[in-house]
C-alpha cells in the first residue's frame, strides 16, 4: 500500500494525508455500531464464569456445525457426533496443501484474502469476511480499554508498516494519521543514531498510549537504559503484539517508561489469543477461540511447557478446528488473578518455533532470550546461524557500552547454549534485518 512510486514520490505531507485517509476508511469499514455491542458483550462476560461458560459452548458448537456441514475438508466427520473429540488436528502444511477445501463456499459477500507472515517457513493464504474483520476489531477494542485508553487518546504506532521509503535515510521517520490522533514510526529505520529522535517525537506529539513491536519497543528502552534517560512523556500504557516478548524486556520497558506493558498475543489463523492484563498475568481469551494446550516437555524447573492447539470461533468462512499452531506457553499453577477476570492463566509464551538455533548435538536451541542478559550496551541482536552451524550476531551497540569485554560475555554465553565447539562472532551493525512485514526474527538459519 505504501510502496507504490506514487507513494514514495510524493511529499510527506502528501504521504500524511494518504496514510490519514486510508485509515479512516478502514475505521469507517470496522467501527460499526455491531462492533460497539459485541465489544461490551465480551466485556460484561468476562468477570462471569457462568455466562462466559455459556458464551463459550454456544461458540464451540456453532463453529463445529459449520465445519461439518459447509467445509469439505471436514467432511470426515459427519457420520460422528458433534464433538471436538471427533475432529482430527490439522498442521500448517495440511492447511496449506487444502485451503480451497477448507473456505466455506455457501457464505457469499466479499472475501479478503490475506496472509501470514511466514515466519516459520510458509505462508499460508487465510480468507476473513467483514463480518471476521469486525469481529477482531472488538477483541482489539478491548484489550486497548483494559490499557485504558479512551476516546481521544493519542497513539503512537511502531509496527510493520513502511509508511516511510526505505531508501530514506534522514528524519523523519514518521508520519501522521490525523483522523486517528496517531503517529506512524518506522520501525526500518531504528539505527543507533535515530533512536532519540523517536522518542523526543513522541513525546512533542504527547502520545497517550504506544503500540508496538516488542523489538521496536525494547530497542528504544534499551537506549533509554544506556544513555540513563527515562521517557519524558505521561504515559498510560504500552501494547505489543506480533513477537515475543521476554519477561526480562518486559521490566525493561516498564521501568524506562514508566507505565505498564499489556502484551498480546494472536495469529492471523486467528485462532488463539492470549493477553497480559494490569497485573502482569497472561490470560487466554477463551471468548476468542477454543484454546487446547498440548504438553510437550517441561522446562529445567520443572515446569511443564504446552503447544497452543487452537480452534477460531469468529471466522466461520474459513473453520480452522483443533489447528496446530507450533507455539508454546509454560503453564501456571494460578487460577485466580487480582484482576478479576475468569480466563485461564499461563505463565509466559515462549516464542514461535522457528525462533531457534542447532546445537553442537544437533538439537533444537528454541529459549535464546537469556543469551544478552547481563551483557551491557546491546540495543538489538539477531543469530544469523551457518549451513556449517557457526554463529553470527548481528548487534546493534551503544559502543560506550559494548566493549571488547561485554563482546566475549556474549560469545561465551552463546556457546554456552549452543556448545564450545561451534564457532561464534559478534559484528556491530547499524539496523537489523526485519521480514517483509517489519517483524523481528531472533535467529535465521541458513539451511
Amino acid at each position: 500500500m505504501y510502496t507504490s512510486k506514487i507513494y514514495i514520490k510524493s511529499p510527506v505531507f502528501i504521504q500524511n494525508i494518504f496514510i490519514s485517509f486510508l485509515n479512516l476508511t478502514k475505521k469507517i469499514l470496522r467501527s460499526t455500531s455491531s462492533v460497539d455491542v459485541f465489544t461490551k458483550k465480551l466485556i460484561e462476560n468476562e468477570r462471569s464464569e457462568v455466562k462466559l461458560n455459556k458464551y463459550c459452548e454456544e461458540k464451540l458448537i456453532t463453529v463445529l456445525n459449520n465445519a461439518r456441514d459447509n467445509s469439505p475438508y471436514y467432511s470426515y466427520s459427519k457420520s460422528a457426533e458433534i464433538n471436538l473429540l471427533n475432529f482430527k488436528y490439522i498442521t500448517k502444511d495440511e492447511v496449506f496443501n487444502c485451503s480451497d477445501k477448507i473456505l466455506n463456499s455457501n457464505i457469499k459477500g466479499r472475501r479478503i484474502k490475506g496472509q501470514t507472515s511466514g515466519t516459520t517457513g510458509k505462508a499460508l493464504t487465510i480468507y476473513q469476511n467483514l463480518e471476521s474483520i469486525r469481529s477482531e476489531k472488538a477483541f482489539n477494542n478491548r484489550q486497548r480499554l483494559w490499557a485504558g485508553y479512551e476516546k481521544g487518546d493519542k497513539r503512537a504506532w511502531i509496527r510493520g508498516d513502511v509508511i516511510v521509503p526505505l531508501n530514506q535515510k534522514k528524519a523523519p521517520f514518521w508520519r501522521y494519521s490525523y483522523f486517528e490522533n496517531m503517529i506512524l514510526l518506522s520501525s526500518f529505520h531504528m539505527t543507533k543514531d535515530a533512536l532519540q529522535l523517536y522518542i523526543d517525537e513522541m513525546v512533542d506529539f504527547g502520545v497517550n498510549i504506544i503500540q508496538a513491536y516488542p523489538s521496536s519497543i525494547i530497542t528504544l528502552a534499551k537506549h533509554l537504559e544506556n544513555t540513563n534517560q527515562y521517557y519524558g512523556g505521561n504515559l498510560k500504557s504500552i501494547i505489543t503484539s506480533s513477537e515475543s516478548l521476554t519477561s526480562i524486556d518486559k521490566k525493561i520497558i516498564e521501568e524506562r517508561f514508566n507505565c505498564i506493558v499489556f502484551d498480546w498475543y494472536g495469529l492471523f489463523e486467528r485462532v488463539a489469543a492470549i493477553a497480559s492484563c494490569e497485573h502482569g498475568r497472561y490470560h487466554i481469551l477463551s471468548d476468542y477461540s477454543h484454546v487446547e494446550l498440548l504438553t510437550v516437555g517441561k522446562t529445567e524447573d520443572g515446569r511443564d511447557i504446552a503447544e497452543i492447539i487452537g480452534t477460531n470461533f469468529n471466522n466461520l468462512l474459513f473453520p480452522l478446528i483443533k489447528y496446530k499452531t507450533g507455539d508454546h506457553v509454560i503453564l501456571s499453577n494460578e487460577s485466580e488473578c487480582p484482576c478479576g477476570r475468569v480466563f485461564p492463566i499461563v505463565e509466559s509464551i515462549e516464542g514461535r518455533v522457528g525462533d531457534y538455533l542447532v546445537g553442537e548435538d544437533k538439537q533444537e536451541i528454541h529459549i535464546l532470550n537469556h543469551i544478552p542478559k547481563g551483557v551491557l550496551g546491546i540495543l538489538a541482536c539477531q543469530f544469523i546461524q551457518r549451513k556449517d552451524l557457526s554463529v553470527e550476531i548481528n548487534v546493534i551497540a551503544d559502543q560506550s557500552l559494548f566493549s571488547e569485554i561485554e563482546k566475549n560475555k556474549l560469545i561465551f554465553n552463546t556457546k554456552k547454549r549452543i556448545g564450545h565447539s561451534l564457532k561464534v562472532i559478534v559484528v556491530e551493525v547499524e539496523s537489523i534485518k526485519r521480514t517483509k512485514n517489519g517483524k523481528f526474527k531472533q535467529a535465521i538459519r541458513e539451511f
